[in-house]
């Protein structure tokens, strides 16, 4: 069986876009906790005095009270105190209640000289309107953990979706597959894709009756560790009508390269929401109860056998997957456990429509 960290790998190499997504979340957590409030607080600069905090506010106004006390100005008085915005009257009302002796008196006779005068107008008696809100005090924050959330549920909706297949197999038909170096990959070069027009040489059974609008050949051989074949099955007028494909499933052993012991041959249709997969697994997994239990999660298990053809079946598609070629790798590892090669000829064929 795999290790821990193969098995990791294996599937962030199944499920990128999740591991992508996490990735995102974590840098973003990251970023704002560690760098934006541990390293490197944002420092704020040139604030007026509306943005003060409350105390100081009326360090302020005291401030312009002593010096109309100095110099009466009325109108520079008012102008100073204007800087406090909209809630002047409350910041100056809290002033007077928070002042004692001469500065307590100062304060109250600026506030009366100017509500007398009618440049102020007198604070509604709702005690605290001149401090912040709590709700303003920590906006921001709010907001960010606001789309935090919303990432996660994102992202969850995501893993879902990709968990069920609704759209993990159109993934696969716009991915491309990467070619691991070494000769290998050369002779893994042999798979080919067939269209209708350009048929297999091989004859197919019909399922339904029909011709089939569209044949192809994969191949897997050892040392291609990244194989992942998709195909986009069109109609003869070139709709799109759905996809299907082959890939890795499970692997046996250890190291490099990937001992693959079970494929999932998959059926993707645009008029079903269901993306039917059969794995196509080797004989020694095929008698592990244990493993095979477990990779029926996936679909229905399969013993690959040469000559033999599976189906898969959706609301408008049938696939057959028929195997053509196949080869056991030998070594250490049980016997007939794990695949030297494979080759598949995949054919699709589509569904009368009901009466």
């Amino acid at each position: 069986m795999n290790n821990p960290i193969q098995r990791l790998t294996d599937l962030a190499k199944e499920r990128p876009l999740v591991w992508v997504g996490l990735a995102l979340l974590i840098g973003f957590l990251i970023g704002w906790f560690v760098m934006g409030w541990g390293l490197w607080p944002v420092e704020f600069v040139d604030a007026n005095f509306a943005q003060l905090r409350p105390d100081y506010k009326q360090d302020y106004v005291r401030l312009v009270a002593a010096e109309y006390a100095l110099s009466p100005d009325l109108d520079r008085a008012e102008g100073q105190l204007a800087e406090l915005g909209d809630d002047a009257a409350q910041v100056i009302s809290d002033t007077v209640k928070t002042s004692q002796g001469e500065d307590a008196f100062r304060v109250l006779q600026l506030q009366q000289i100017l509500e007398v005068s009618g440049r102020l107008t007198p604070a509604g008696g709702t005690p605290g309107t001149g401090e912040t809100s709590l709700l303003q005090r920590y906006q921001l924050p709010l907001l960010l953990c606001s789309l935090v959330l919303v990432l996660a549920l994102a992202a969850g909706g995501a893993f879902v979706l990709w968990s069920s297949g609704a759209f993990n197999r159109g993934a696969r038909a716009t991915g491309v597959r990467l070619a691991p170096a070494g000769a290998s990959r050369a002779a893994a070069g042999a798979a080919t894709r067939r269209s209708a027009a350009q048929p297999t040489a091989v004859g197919v059974a019909s399922p339904t009756g029909g011709a089939a609008v569209a044949q192809f050949m994969t191949t897997y051989v050892l040392g291609d560790d990244l194989y992942d074949d998709s195909f986009s099955i069109d109609a003869p007028d070139g709709s799109f009508l759905g996809e299907c494909g082959m890939g890795i499933s499970e692997t046996i052993g250890v190291g490099d390269p990937k001992k693959v012991m079970a494929f999932e041959v998959w059926l993707f249709d645009k008029n079903d929401i269901r993306t039917v997969t059969k794995v196509l697994m080797s004989e020694h997994a095929f008698r592990d109860e244990a493993l095979k239990s477990r990779l029926a999660a996936k679909g229905e298990p399969v013993l690959v056998t040469p000559g033999d053809v599976v189906s898969m079946e959706t609301a408008a598609l049938v696939v057959t997957a028929r195997v053509v070629d196949m080869a056991y790798g030998g070594g250490a590892l049980p016997p007939n456990s794990f695949f030297e090669r494979l080759t598949i000829e995949l054919a699709a064929f589509t569904k009368a429509p009901a009466a």
